[in-house]
């Protein structure tokens, strides 16, 4: 009878040895594939930080094309801002100058008479007035 106990025991061992088997098989097969998905997860993350480092130097780089479009901008704005002051300036000026030329040019006579220039003809009119032309009939 212990022939066949040690049969039984060997067979049992040996069922109890293929089952351990597929239970190391299938640990092995699920820690293969946790350790894919760690690499996985890994890759995944790298290019995750690799991205929002990408991203942090764009933001950056917006950030510093932003700041010189807005020096470039109040730069021409001052620029502007003179040229419109310069212009109004020389506007003024123009203004002072125009208004003393259209004094002496209306007013030259005002100043000192101007002599006949052929003795019998009569000063010139004033600008004011008019005088008949050669082709405009005189009534």
């Amino acid at each position: 009878m212990k022939l066949n106990e040690l049969k039984k025991a060997a067979a049992m061992a040996q069922q109890d040895f293929q089952l351990a088997e597929r239970k190391a098989a299938e640990l092995q097969r699920s820690a293969k594939a946790a350790k894919a998905k760690t690499e996985q997860a890994r890759i995944e993350h790298k290019r995750i930080r690799k991205a929002a480092k990408q991203a942090k130097k764009l933001g950056l780089a917006a950030e510093e094309q932003a700041r010189e479009q807005r020096r470039a901008w109040e730069k021409a704005q001052k620029r502007l801002s003179k040229a419109l002051k310069k212009l109004a300036k020389t506007k003024l000026i123009g203004a002072k100058k125009g208004a003393e030329l259209v004094a002496k040019k209306l007013l030259p006579n005002a100043r000192k008479p101007q002599k006949p220039a052929v003795a019998g003809q009569s000063p010139p009119a004033t600008p004011g007035a008019q005088r008949p032309t050669p082709l405009s009939p005189t009534v």
